[in-house]
């Protein structure tokens, strides 16, 4: 399942469909997948398959290959996404994000870990949570992006979460919507 590259370490082979569920973010019947160390490319076509054609499935790869989705790309509303300029640059906006406002997120807050080094980068400081599509919960260091938020209209609840990373997640990595209501919604 695994090949070992001396300069990189274990990196997931494609002889299975392999990935965390992290390397996934739904917005409406738009699905995006990270193609990562912590996602495959067969992962993305069996996904592709077993959800079949009511959604869109996007396929990621060429800006970020470490793991997890939700420190590079975090969704506030349809046609508002926050990006991390670190990873993903000017030339390099998903196609499904070409007509959005984009928030590029400022430098995070480094929030400090009690390891002998961080099971997270500083970019743990973008992993919040939309509950609506004006509120959103987000760590209380988080100043910076905390403003940016505010400068688009969004109303945010700082909460502290000290040991994010440490911990390796944020409000998105804690949550997961499994109580839905309304009807599935297209964001183009």
């Amino acid at each position: 399942t695994y090949r070992v590259n001396p300069r990189e370490g274990s990196i997931i082979a494609n002889d299975e469909p392999i990935f965390d569920a992290a390397n996934v973010l739904r917005m409406g019947r738009d699905i995006l997948y990270l193609e990562s160390r912590s996602g495959n490319r067969l992962g993305y076509e069996w996904l592709k398959r077993v959800l079949g054609d009511q959604y869109r499935v996007h396929a990621l790869s060429g800006f970020y290959d470490g793991t997890h989705l939700d420190t590079t790309i975090t969704l506030v509303r349809p046609g508002l996404v926050v990006l991390n300029p670190e990873r993903i640059g000017k030339h390099q906006v998903p196609e499904v994000f070409k007509n959005w406002d984009i928030i590029w997120a400022p430098d995070m807050v480094d929030t400090g870990y009690c390891w002998s080094y961080p099971r997270a980068s500083i970019w743990q400081g973008m992993n919040f949570i939309m509950v609506n599509p004006s509120l959103a919960v987000i760590n209380d260091q988080q100043v910076p992006l905390i403003r940016a938020l505010e400068q688009h209209g969004i109303d945010v609840a700082p909460l502290k979460m000290r040991h994010a990373r440490s911990l390796s997640g944020g409000f998105h990595c804690v949550s997961v919507d499994v109580r839905r209501r309304g009807t599935l919604e297209d964001y183009r």
